[in-house]
């Protein structure tokens, strides 16, 4: 048993150790009446201990490999998450650097919509003053027609009611010899024209 304790690598010795102990208290065990064997050799638990140093001694090569390539498959997803990163903060930067541009664009547009909203405003404003400069103008030139046309009006009552006045007052105030020089002098004027 102490040379195949030799061939076993380090950290089985403490198992071996303890599995010695465990004989030797089922041995006692036995003596005491539990009725274990005392064949060390013949006990599962010494070949379970065997199996297991064998396995762990020959498996680690095993598992040193899927170690391995598990390491090297998480390098890898490592290596790929960079590269992804790296992807996304270039793919940022150029999103950041549009929206940039697309902001300055738009205060520009801004800009330029509220020099054009004031350029128009000012046009409809001069606009508007013209219109209104105009119907002043075509007003006071209709109130002035129709003022001209109102006093034309009156004049021609004013005439048409003083010669109906004339008409009425002057059989009563002119005779027939204030008639007859008025007639001579009206043909006398006539004639002295001609």
């Amino acid at each position: 048993m102490i040379q195949l304790l030799g061939v076993m690598p380090l950290w089985i010795m403490p198992m071996a150790a303890e599995a010695v102990d465990l004989a030797e208290e089922l041995e006692e065990a036995e003596e005491a009446g539990f009725g274990f064997s005392s064949d060390i050799l013949g006990s599962n638990l010494i070949n379970i201990a065997i199996i297991l140093g064998l396995l762990i001694y020959l498996g680690r090569n095993v598992i040193g490999e899927a170690l391995a390539k598990r390491k090297a498959a998480i390098v890898a997803e490592l290596e790929q998450a960079e590269q992804k990163k790296q992807t996304a903060l270039e793919a940022l930067a150029d999103q950041q650097q549009k929206l940039a541009q697309a902001q300055q664009e738009a205060e520009r547009i801004k800009q330029q919509a509220e020099a054009n909203a004031e350029k128009l405003r000012a046009e409809l404003i001069a606009q508007a003053e013209r219109d209104i400069e105009r119907m002043r103008a075509n007003a006071e030139k209709d109130a002035s027609t129709e003022r001209e046309r109102v006093i034309q009006e009156l004049r021609r009552q004013i005439a048409l009611r003083a010669l109906a006045q004339v008409e009425a007052e002057l059989p009563q105030r002119v005779s027939e010899s204030i008639q007859g020089s008025l007639i001579e002098q009206g043909i006398q004027q006539l004639g002295g024209q001609r």
